[in-house]
């Protein structure tokens, strides 16, 4: 029994049919013609259609012609008179031995059926509708029969349904229904209905592409994909089976050979056939002459009206194959010396005007030392070619296919390494360099071995431990008797962020020299710097800090502007930021300048990310935005999806920091979904926390670990783990977690690292101690941050706001109310200043706070004005912590007015009420809406009433 195909894009033509068959019942006679390729759906539309006719009450009676030499005549129409009904049988069309001429035989036949089948109709309620598909293969007598009923239906309750792919034959009055394929959405239609569960939006283009949109092959194509699961992932690759290939394959089995030859040529093309260079490969022996020309051309008008290949006719020097399947169905058919053949013509006729496509067609004919290098120099031109319009992606999969030709050449590897790291795929990258320092450490090539050390740089988080055994392995090699390489497997620690470097071209010459086993002091340098960045990563800072000096004094020696490159990037690592802001800013300086000259575009990018968080450091946000600016022209000219990560954050750094809270978070997921085009870097732990840096705007929860104390157990032993599971004790109020993160933080700050984490784990061992009331801890803290307490706690990964509000929570603390009060009004200046209202509404509730008790007066003016910053951001968490603050501030009187206010009564009236003066109430009115934080009455009943609710 066929499968029921469900009916997809296929509304209008049974609608169509529908009104037609309700013409019929009122006596208008009619046909329908159906047409379209095979499988195009014309069997699942008529079936739909006949069950609906036949639940409206018609009679309906159907016939098919049969495609076998020997079917008799009339086949369709005899086996739809072989239905019962009273006046129809077959017997009307046996045309006896009357001794008549045939033709007169056949047209007494046909008058005769004609006339029974009307007489039948007229005693049938609700019409008759006859259904006769594949006509294409009907015989000359049915269809001179179905003409001569077309002819004779006025007045007659009888709709004709007719299904062909073509049908020469002239049927007056009929209408054509041309069946087309379906398009990309009707794909995604079909394969969610036939798998029940929502289909990952990859794979209707696949589909769609492969079956060109016939139901029959998409049908088939879904059946292939039927195991369980796949159509909710990603697509990805599909093996068509045998079956599938001699299903397609069966459209170009009645062309002639010479057409199926030359469609074997365009079939090894691809899926667009650019018809000049199909023609100059047609004829490879002479030109391509009229002659030649017109030989091509026929044989391609005879696919295209076959409905194998497809033209636009605003394009006529380009065709297709209808399908996909096919395209791959006649390219199965050729022989391997037909395959060779045909992508070597293909090649040489490409030259070198498209890299891409003559190396596809160079691997396919690949087949000697000859064939093979040609193969691989095609595939390195297309990685170049790739690499210019910054697809590092498809550049890595050229350099692939060649190392499938040459595995041992280091100096493919290290290409496509190189490309591979561009593109984020750093497991690949790091095996490419892991194999090629083997063959160093086999040949003794130090310098060969330095080349693979320096392919992936700048990335850190899970794969900084195999980068350090990298530069460790290529250190012994290098000089293994005076060189002590310290391995840091016990200071294992998190990233802090992670960028892909466009390495040197240095490996060039360690590849191309085997013989030459020094390694060149820039090199040396760059080994250096680049092995202490990834100590920092990992936690070694004092190891690192040596090695960078070292790096250092090397690349200034040599004055090679790619060793001073890596020195200057080492340095930075090494230092605090907030402590040394001023350096940060002539090291980013410096690393923009060395870029150009030294081929590392990645300098550039270094260097604007350093200026980035040291203006956020500094408060200088009309200086940020325009490097942000400039960071989006670099990101779009490297085209690196990890820098593009880095503009995402720097945006979204920004919006939080002017209180646009919501347009924030978008950017910072916008950026976590992209950080999913890379592997290995700590994303999810950077938007982790920029999501709890967020959490005290919107009240929503930072990502915390389900069980804190676990979480603090677990990674509690490293300092920036250790103060962000600060931060979510606070927030989620845990001072059980608190005490535990304050125990460890305790031991580890007097020998805390003067690194890039210094001042941020300080300043939350201080917060912490600070809400804890552990006051030993937060004195310790206090002296640790105060000398930086006029900088800004804020970089891309997490906006704190400025130093001094944690310092007057310290301060607080420590019972100094003379230094708390100066750095709150402090930090409330600065944030003021520099335009980050929110932060600046957090420091008047930390001094609201801290007053409270004191002076519950100011403590409520404060609060009001907090409230008036976050009612006007829509800050939801800060409005309510600054409502409860301010809830308490009216007097009796000035309750009483401001609800009268809130009524809509103007001053004078409420004088007369109250018995005061107007002018007393214009002071108790602008008071209270100070208090409050609201500027306008309406916002006063607004306020009254969310106190009421």
């Amino acid at each position: 029994m066929r499968e029921q195909v469900p009916l997809v894009a296929r509304v209008a033509e049974v609608v169509t049919l529908d009104r037609l068959r309700a013409a019929t019942a009122a006596g208008d006679g009619g046909v329908a013609l159906l047409t379209g390729e095979a499988g195009i759906g014309k069997t699942a539309v008529v079936e739909e259609f006949a069950a609906r006719a036949a639940a409206a009450g018609a009679t309906v009676l159907t016939g098919r012609a049969d495609p076998g030499e020997g079917a008799p005549a009339f086949w369709p129409w005899l086996r739809l008179l072989d239905c019962g009904l009273p006046g129809l049988s077959p017997a009307l069309l046996e045309t006896g031995d009357s001794g008549e001429p045939p033709a007169t035989v056949r047209f007494r036949l046909i008058h005769a059926t004609v006339q029974a089948l009307r007489a039948a109709a007229a005693g049938l309620d609700n019409g008759l509708v006859l259904v006769l598909e594949d006509l294409h293969w009907a015989d000359p007598a049915s269809l001179a029969l179905l003409t001569a009923l077309s002819r004779d239906l006025t007045g007659a309750p009888i709709l004709a349904v007719v299904t062909a792919r073509t049908l020469d034959t002239d049927l007056p009055g009929a209408e054509i229904i041309a069946l087309r394929p379906w398009n990309q959405a009707a794909v995604a239609d079909y394969l969610t209905g036939r798998s029940g569960d929502p289909v990952h939006p990859t794979w209707p283009p696949v589909v769609h592409r492969l079956g060109g949109g016939n139901p029959l092959y998409t049908r088939e194509l879904t059946r292939l994909l039927d195991a369980p699961g796949r159509l909710r992932r990603p697509a990805t690759a599909v093996s068509l089976p045998d079956g599938l290939l001699r299903l397609a394959g069966r459209r170009t089995s009645t062309l002639t050979p010479v057409c199926r030859a030359l469609l074997g040529l365009a079939s090894a093309l691809g899926p667009d056939i650019d018809v000049p260079l199909l023609t100059r490969i047609a004829t490879p022996a002479r030109t391509a002459d009229e002659t030649g020309t017109a030989d091509v051309e026929a044989l391609l008008a005879e696919a295209i009206e076959a409905g194998v290949l497809a033209e636009d006719r605003w394009a006529p020097a380009r065709l297709r194959f209808t399908h996909e399947l096919l395209r791959e169905a006649r390219y199965a058919e050729l022989s391997r010396a037909e395959r060779i053949t045909a992508h070597r013509r293909i090649a040489d006729a490409l030259g070198e005007t498209v890299p891409a496509e003559t190396a596809r067609h160079r691997i396919r004919c690949a087949i000697d030392d000859s064939s093979r290098q040609a193969a691989r120099n095609a595939c390195e031109a297309a990685a170049r070619e790739a690499t210019r319009r910054l697809d590092h992606h498809a550049a890595a999969v050229w350099l692939g296919q060649a190392l499938e030709l040459f595995p041992a050449d280091p100096g493919l590897r290290l290409a496509r390494a190189r490309a591979a790291s561009r593109d984020g795929q750093l497991t690949l990258a790091v095996a490419d360099c892991t194999t090629v320092i083997d063959l160093a450490e086999a040949e003794n090539r130090p310098a060969l071995a330095t080349a693979a050390a320096l392919v992936v740089r700048g990335y850190g988080g899970q794969v900084a431990p195999a980068l350090i055994r990298l530069c460790e392995r290529a250190l012994a090699l290098a000089s293994p008797a005076d060189e002590p390489v310290a391995s840091p497997a016990d200071e294992a620690g998190a990233s802090r962020r992670g960028e892909p470097v466009a390495s040197s071209e240095a490996e060039a010459e360690a590849v191309a020299s085997p013989g030459d086993r020094a390694v060149a002091d820039a090199d040396r340098a760059e080994l250096l710097a680049h092995y202490a960045y990834l100590l920092v990563e990992t936690g070694g800072h004092t190891r690192a800090e040596d090695l960078s000096r070292q790096a250092m004094a090397f690349a200034e020696r040599t004055g090679d502007p790619r060793a001073l490159a890596a020195a200057v990037h080492a340095r930075h690592e090494v230092l605090d930021p907030f402590a040394a802001t001023g350096e940060v800013l002539d090291l980013a300086r410096r690393s923009c300048d060395l870029a150009a000259v030294s081929g590392r575009p990645d300098a550039e990018l270094w260097g604007r990310l350093w200026r980035l968080d040291a203006l956020l450091a500094l408060g200088d946000l009309p200086a940020y935005d325009t490097e942000v600016t400039g960071l989006a022209g670099l990101a779009d000219r490297l085209g690196w999806p990890v820098a593009r990560w880095h503009v995402l954050r720097a945006r979204a750094a920004r919006l939080l920091l002017s209180g646009r809270i919501t347009a924030a978070r978008e950017a910072a997921d916008e950026a976590f979904t992209l950080a999913g085009t890379f592997e290995d870097q700590p994303a999810r732990e950077l938007h982790s926390a920029f999501l709890t840096s967020l959490a005290p705007f919107t009240g929503e929860p930072p990502p915390w670990p389900a069980d804190l104390s676990s979480a603090i157990a677990d990674f509690g032993a490293e300092p920036i783990a250790a103060a962000n599971l600060a931060h979510l004790s606070i927030r989620a109020g845990d001072r059980s977690a608190g005490a535990e993160c304050a125990r460890r933080l305790g031991a580890m700050l007097p020998d805390l690292p003067r690194d890039c984490r210094h001042t941020f784990v300080a300043l939350s061992a201080g917060e912490l101690a600070a809400w804890l009331g552990d006051t030993d801890l937060a004195a310790v803290a206090y002296t640790l941050v105060l000398p930086r307490a006029d900088r800004f706690l804020n970089a891309m990964t997490a906006c704190y706001g400025t130093v001094s509000r944690p310092l007057g929570l310290m301060a607080a603390a420590l019972g100094d109310r003379e230094a708390a009060a100066r750095h709150f009004t402090d930090a409330i200046t600065r944030e003021q200043h520099c335009g980050a209202a929110p932060f600046a509404a957090r420091a008047l509730l930390a001094y609201a706070r801290s007053v409270h008790d004191s002076d519950p007066r100011h403590a409520r003016t404060l609060a009001g004005q907090a409230l008036a910053i976050a009612r006007r951001l829509a800050l939801p968490a800060l409005v309510a912590e600054a409502a409860g603050l301010a809830r308490d501030e009216l007097t009796a009187r000035e309750r009483e007015i401001a609800v009268l206010a809130a009524e809509g009564l103007p001053n004078r009236r409420i004088a007369e009420r109250l018995h005061i003066s107007e002018r007393t109430v214009e002071t108790h009115v602008r008071n209270t809406l100070a208090k409050l934080g609201v500027t306008n009455r309406t916002q006063l009943a607004a306020h009254l009433h969310a106190e009421i609710h």
